[in-house]
């Protein structure tokens, strides 16, 4: 029986036996909660028919599941790891052993289902079965054939796929045997099997970079995680041709579903954190610095430890804040002078300490770092806060934290709340970029009007058309920005490096500069050449720059280029969401007259006269020579 058919029957009969006792339906706390302390077959089962109901809360999401063996007993476990991010998984689970046809042809199943995400999941046995079953038997030369045979045909189907999809296609790696061929010696040993299939997935990762909204899921890695021995199920292989065990299709759903929340933009931004009992042990109001527990004994190990996950995640960009009920003046020795505190306070972007609501608190953090509350999650020891948390504010993300701190870097690496396709240059520095900002709101009080402020930043934007180098930023930035963004089109890699390729279409980068330093790429433009008019089908900057007038001297530059490509006119449409008010006078600030208005979009049309648009004189525009 398929997996989605067992979950059918096992819907219908939970949800009478739910309707006979009148009990009220579980929450998705509750839901995960469950799962995570029994992840067996049967919760995620029981999850999955509990998720169903909480759907119209979720954000909807459509996957594909291709597979060289039987895949079907993922669906719920990927609906439910869905589910913890707020998505809803919409569904298409590929037929037995059919993922090359599903590629392949343009009226497949996959095809038909539109989806947003496709995984495709392949056995090297079913693949390459003499790279699986017959290693030993194969000279070096024909092991380097066969390895650049498998890694030019799994491109050459994507690359079919891709020309009639703008799907991100995410593919598994091969995993290593759960028995290596030559036992003990296989480390050691010159053209092993190991070695092999680790090049073999070191040379598809690579292909992979050259195809636009394509990536790879360490699939091997998954398996080290559980263990090589508990990822396959022989039994189930035999009967039903389907090798994953429990544990396996638990640590696969959870990597999928992180792939999902970043290919789509929605990981948190900025991780929340206590002080006493979370980066610490003990109460540093009560026992002072030299008596919190932190440093090489235990428990003081578990937190350090957590501190130093922490640190990695503020290097990958990731940013830092403390919401915590506490006297400033006994909290600052810590992170000024304790001899084992990894964190200090420049790791800091925000801080509330003091004895106010931490919601409250909360909310001004959001404020000041110019995110919104679903951008941000929530890691406190105490059940009450972690409780007022998701009561007053549901949006933020709360994560469960166990009651040992031993467990406490576990349970955040497991979140994968912060889990990005790529780090960027501009994602390591992001720490210090807001230092810098706050550099910048003490010269703002200290200057008398906004305009000298803006002339003392000595603001330097460069613009140039969108590179291999720089279409990881820009996707970034077109997948998440919210607040400045004229109509949040939520564009693929694929489809960025096709308009980016046509001479049609104008992409374009903004990269800001200023005394404090520089701010890596903060904004993005899509223009469309039609006949005479150039459309303006994407303008957005980062939360981080808004207010500064920016947008202007992005808008000259552009009225400027579609004007030396024989555009008369310049149009551009406003789509309001919940979160991009503050784009909503951009076309009547810069002369733009409104010529259509409809319920969910307005359109504006600017006549390109020369000098039409002048950027603002104290931000000095650099261009691309020819644009």
């Amino acid at each position: 029986m398929r997996a989605s058919s067992v979950n059918a029957s096992v819907n219908a009969s939970g949800s009478a036996a739910m309707n006979e006792l009148g009990a009220a339906p579980p929450n998705l706390e509750e839901i995960v909660s469950a799962v995570d302390r029994a992840p067996t077959a049967a919760s995620y089962l029981q999850a999955a028919r509990d998720v169903s109901r909480l759907d119209p809360e979720l954000a909807p999401v459509r996957v594909a599941l291709l597979s060289s063996y039987t895949i079907d007993l993922l669906q719920p476990y990927l609906e439910v790891e869905l589910a913890r991010h707020r998505l809803g998984a919409r569904l298409y689970v590929a037929p037995f052993n059919t993922a090359p046809q599903e590629l392949l042809d343009p009226d497949s199943g996959c095809a038909r289902h539109t989806p947003d995400v496709v995984f495709v999941a392949q056995r090297l046995e079913d693949v390459c079965p003499s790279l699986a079953n017959e290693f030993l038997s194969l000279a070096p030369a024909q092991v380097e054939s066969l390895i650049v045979a498998v890694v030019n045909q799994t491109v050459s189907r994507l690359e079919a796929f891709r020309s009639r999809s703008g799907a991100a296609i995410v593919v598994h790696s091969f995993t290593l045997p759960a028995h290596p061929l030559l036992g003990i010696a296989e480390i050691g040993a010159t053209g092993s099997q190991t070695a092999a299939i680790r090049d073999l997935n070191g040379r598809l990762g690579q292909a992979l970079k050259d195809l636009p909204g394509a990536h790879l899921l360490d699939c091997d890695r998954a398996a080290a995680t559980v263990g090589y021995r508990s990822w396959y199920d022989d039994k189930l292989w035999h009967l039903a041709r389907a090798p994953l065990s429990a544990a396996a299709l638990t640590e696969l759903a959870r990597v999928q579903a992180a792939f999902v929340q970043a290919i789509l933009g929605r990981q948190a931004r900025c991780l929340v954190l206590d002080l006493d009992g979370t980066l610490w042990g003990g109460v540093v109001g009560e026992v002072g610095m030299p008596g919190i527990q932190l440093g090489d004994r235990f428990p003081g190990t578990a937190y350090q430890e957590f501190q130093h996950l922490l640190l990695a995640l503020h290097g990958r960009g990731v940013l830092l804040a403390i919401n915590s009920k506490n006297n400033p003046e006994d909290v600052a020795p810590v992170f000024e002078a304790h001899p084992h505190t990894v964190l200090r306070w420049e790791h800091f972007a925000a801080r509330r300490i003091n004895w106010c609501d931490k919601p409250q608190n909360m909310r001004e953090i959001a404020a000041e770092l110019n995110i919104g509350l679903d951008a941000l999650a929530f890691f406190d020891d105490n059940p009450a806060e972690r409780a007022l948390m998701r009561q007053a504010l549901p949006e933020v993300r709360t994560l469960e934290v166990p009651q040992d701190p031993i467990g406490y870097a576990q349970t955040l690496s497991r979140s994968r709340m912060f889990d990005r396709l790529n780090i960027s240059d501009e994602d390591r520095r992001r720490g210090s970029m807001y230092q810098a900002q706050q550099a910048r709101r003490v010269l703002q009080t200290s200057t008398t009007s906004l305009e000298s402020f803006l002339e003392s930043l000595e603001m330097r934007a460069e613009i140039e058309a969108a590179s291999p180098k720089t279409l990881p930023r820009v996707l970034d930035l077109v997948q998440k920005t919210n607040q400045f963004n004229l109509t949040t089109r939520r564009h693929t890699a694929s489809d960025l490096a096709r308009m980016a390729g046509d001479p049609e279409w104008g992409v374009y980068a903004l990269r800001l500069g200023d005394r404090f330093g520089d701010q890596g790429i903060v904004g993005v433009a899509i223009v469309r050449l039609q006949a005479t008019a150039a459309q303006l089908d994407t303008l957005l900057l980062s939360c981080r720059v808004i207010g500064r007038n920016v947008e202007t001297a992005f808008l000259a530059f552009l009225a400027g280029w579609a004007r030396s490509r024989g555009a008369l006119t310049f149009e551009g449409t406003f789509i309001p969401t919940a979160k991009n008010a503050p784009a909503s006078d951009f076309f009547s600030r810069h002369a733009f007259s409104r010529v259509r208005s409809e319920t969910d979009a307005v359109g504006w049309r600017l006549s390109l006269d020369a000098d039409t648009v002048r950027g603002p004189a104290y931000i000095t525009c650099v261009a691309p020579t020819g644009s």
